[in-house]
Order: C-alpha cells, then structure tokens, then sequence
C-alpha cells in the first residue's frame, strides 16, 4: 500500500501540520507500509521522515515533485536518501534565486524527527528549474531514479496540459492521475494513455488527505527496481490504484 506523492510542511501549498512525524504516524495508522514526501522542488523533509519511519513497519521512497521549465510536474523517486541528495545538488542551483514570501505564499521549513523547526528554505519553491522536462529525464535515469508525470490529467502543471502529448522518446513506465480521478474516466478522455501503466496517490497538503487514494503494489521489496518491474508487469510483479469508500476519517 504505497503513498508516493504526500507534501510536508516543506511546500509552501502544504499544511504546517504536515511536519515528517506527523505524516509517518498517520501512514502508520492507515496501514499504509510505504510512503514518499515529494515536496515541491525539495527533498529534506524526506530524510527525517525515513529516520521516524525506523520506528514503525514503514519503508520510505524519497524524492520530490519537480517542476520543468515547461510547468510541469513530475515526481522523481529514489531508493536512498544519498541518491536524492546528490541528485538535488545538480538541480538545486536551476532554481531562480528568488525569495520567498510567506505572507503570500506559505511558510517554507524543515522540521526534524523531534518536530522541531531547524530550517526556513528561503529560495521560492514554486517556480521551475531550469531545465527541460527532456534533460530532467535524462538526469533521473542517470542517479538510478524513477520520473512519473504527476496528476497529467489536471488542467495546469500537468505534460498534458503544457505539452499537449507525452513525448514518445521519454520512457516513462507510469504516469500517474488525480485522485478523484478513475482510471476509466481517464481513458476515455485520454485513449492514448493506455499504453502507460497508471498509478494514483494522494497529494496529500493536509493529513486527512493522506491515503485518500494509493497504489498496492505487488514486490519482493520496497525499492525503485521492483517497483519499475511491477509498473512493466515483470516477473509477476503487478499495481493496482486503490479508492478508500467513503474516504479516510
């Protein structure tokens, strides 16, 4: 049971009560056994999270939701928080120096497994690196990474909306849709989607949100090379997007 796209308190958009130990108690809570926080443009909340995670049945994916230079988002997955971090090292510097603001924007910090504060991001995280949705790609296929476009069936931020199509040459091995979106729904409105394995999780900017909608996946472990076999269903490896009825209380 697999929450891939869940915000901290990291994301200007995300709830402050969104800190890392908050999130791996209520994943705890609704069985979920593994989670990624894909902070806009950010990773760091990721790596206390996997230290909190040590405490419960709980395996940590860690990445972010990245936003190209066309405006789209995309999340980029890794085993290791070390991956990530040297990843993030490249692309950092891509994004515009500009600052900011909270009053406007939302409030931007790293919260450790303690819940304490340690940090304020002053850089915007809002905005795109600078770099195309083809060189973050190929950047991820280099670290040993997992690039999924996010939400493509949303009307903004999403390959869909900004491209039009999801270039052929990208080998994406899912794609993932909204989650109050149905997978049938999606492909009558996008026929061509059939083709890509879809995938579905939260978004979570609030902890109720959480799990709202996940992805079981079928694997031997928890790590990027099973899940790339479960999305091609490789050696009995499979996926299937999972609705809560009535939602999670």
């Amino acid at each position: 049971m697999a929450d891939l796209h869940i915000h901290s308190t990291l994301s200007p958009c995300g709830s402050l009560e969104m800190s890392p130990t908050a999130i791996v108690n209520r994943a705890n809570e609704l069985g979920l056994n593994l989670i990624a926080i894909t902070d806009h443009n950010a990773i760091e909340n990721g790596y206390y999270a996997g230290k909190i995670a040590k405490r419960f049945d709980i395996s940590i994916i860690y990445g972010l939701e990245a936003q190209t230079e066309e405006e789209i988002h995309t999340l980029i997955l890794f085993d290791t928080y070390e991956q990530v971090y040297e990843f993030y090292k490249v692309i950092y510097p891509k994004l515009p120096d500009i600052l900011n603001v909270p009053e406007h924007f939302g409030d931007q910090v790293v919260v450790d497994e303690n819940d304490e504060i340690i940090r304020t991001e002053k850089k915007l995280l809002l905005n795109s690196f600078t770099m195309s949705v083809d060189e973050l790609y190929s950047l991820v296929q280099e670290y040993g990474g997992l690039c999924i476009p996010a939400h493509v069936d949303q009307e903004s931020y999403s390959i869909i909306a900004q491209l039009g199509f999801i270039p052929e040459h990208l080998d994406f091995k899912a794609v993932e849709i909204s989650y109050m979106a149905t997978e049938e729904e999606i492909l009558r409105r996008f026929p061509f989607l059939r083709k890509y394995t879809l995938v579905s999780f939260s978004d979570a900017h609030y902890l109720q949100d959480i799990g709202r909608v996940y992805t079981e996946f079928y694997l031997s472990s928890p790590s990027i090379k099973e899940i790339k076999k479960a999305l091609r269903k490789e050696e009995g490896r499979y996926s299937r997007i999972v609705r809560k009825q009535g939602g999670y209380k």
